[in-house]
C-alpha cells in the first residue's frame, strides 16, 4: 500500500519570543529548569530560542473568529494544498504571508522533512536540527513539551530526568543528529505519563539561510 502522508512541506510557525511571552506567566517559573520560560527572565537571554515544529504554527479556519491567513489556509485545505498547517507550494506560503498583514512579525516560516522523506529542502534553506513530532498532525513535540515549552504533559519539577538529552540539544531546541532525537524517544515514550503515541516521526527543520539568526 502505498504511503499518502505529507513527508515534506512549509509551517508558518509563531516566533519562539511570542511563545516566551505567550506561556511564561502559566509557569510563573523562576527558576532554571531545563530550558522553560521564566517569568522574571525576557526571552532574548535564552541559551535555547526553539525552533522546532510544535510552535502553535498556523491552521485552517473558517470560524467568524478566524483570520484572513487562516481562512486561506482553510481554503488551501480544502483544495488538497494543505494538510493542518502544512502548506506544501511555496507560492500559497508567500499568499498566507501576505494575509496575515500586520501580524507577520509574529511567525516565521521554517520547512521539515521526516527522516523517511528523499525530497531536497528549497533554495537556500539550511538544517537547525532534528527532533521527534507528529508531523502531519498537530505537530506535538515531546523534547519541546518536556524541556522547552510544556502544553500538555509537563515535565519532573526538578528539570533532571531529562538531562542528558537537554544537553544535546542546541541553541534552536534541536537535536544535532536523528539518532540523538531517536535515542531521546525511545526514553521518553518508556515513561508511563508522557505521550505514546505510535505516529511520530524523527523531523528535520529547515529555515531560510538569511533568517539564521532570527
Amino acid at each position: 500500500m502505498t504511503d499518502t502522508r505529507i513527508q515534506a512541506a512549509f509551517l508558518i510557525a509563531a516566533r519562539y519570543g511570542v511563545l516566551y511571552e505567550r506561556y511564561a506567566p502559566r509557569y510563573a517559573n523562576t527558576d532554571d529548569v531545563y530550558a522553560i520560560p521564566r517569568i522574571d527572565r525576557d526571552w532574548t537571554v535564552s541559551r535555547i530560542k526553539y525552533r522546532g515544529m510544535d510552535r502553535d504554527a498556523l491552521g485552517a479556519d473558517r470560524s467568524p473568529t478566524a483570520s484572513n491567513a487562516e481562512a486561506f489556509l482553510h481554503d488551501l485545505e480544502q483544495a488538497g494544498r494543505s494538510v493542518d498547517g502544512l502548506v506544501i507550494d511555496a507560492d500559497d506560503v508567500r499568499e498566507t504571508f501576505r494575509w496575515l498583514d500586520h501580524q507577520a512579525d509574529q511567525f516565521e516560516v521554517i520547512w521539515a522533512r521526516t527522516s523517511a522523506s528523499e525530497i531536497e529542502p528549497p533554495d537556500r534553506f539550511v538544517s537547525l536540527g532534528f527532533e521527534p513530532s507528529y508531523f502531519d498532525s498537530d505537530h506535538f513535540s515531546p523534547s519541546c513539551d518536556c524541556m522547552l515549552i510544556p502544553r500538555w504533559h509537563g515535565t519532573d519539577r526538578e528539570g533532571t530526568r531529562f538531562a542528558e538529552h537537554f544537553d544535546r540539544l542546541n541553541r534552536h531546541g534541536l537535536f544535532e543528529s536523528p539518532d540523538h532525537a531517536r535515542t531521546f524517544l525511545a526514553d521518553y515514550v518508556s515513561l508511563d505519563w508522557t505521550e505514546n503515541g505510535d505516529e511520530y516521526d524523527i523531523v528535520e527543520v529547515f529555515v531560510p539561510a538569511d533568517a539564521m539568526r532570527a
